[in-house]
């Protein structure tokens, strides 16, 4: 297995506290929406989702990719991970890891063939 990108991104997350609306409906599918808002800081975990996107971009081998196009979905054990809704992602092997304290949020993601 080759590393064929890797990309990181790190985020104050009170620029997520009092997002509009229609920023947060351009950036991350309904799903992710949903579950962020279940938390009682939702804006920790959007600030997060934003970085593994963010991320994503850097990693990925090709461009042009709509945010909406990149999600976070949570696993049952509670990990991380990247689903990206793009045929030239077909075949890659995509690991992402994320974290957050009260002020920052940061993602990590690595892209192998």
């Amino acid at each position: 297995m080759a590393i064929i990108g890797i990309g990181v991104d790190m985020e104050d997350i009170s620029r997520f506290k009092n997002a509009e609306e229609k920023l947060l409906k351009r950036v991350f599918t309904d799903a992710e929406l949903a579950f962020c808002f279940k938390s009682v800081k939702p804006w920790e975990r959007l600030a997060a989702r934003f970085c593994a996107k963010e991320a994503a971009f850097k990693a990925l081998p090709f461009k042009e990719i709509a945010f909406k196009n990149i999600e976070v979905k949570t696993s049952q054990d509670g990990k991380p991970n990247l689903v990206i809704y793009d045929e030239r992602a077909n075949g890659l092997d995509i690991k992402l890891s994320l974290s957050h304290t009260d002020t920052a949020a940061i993602a990590f993601v690595v892209v192998s063939e």
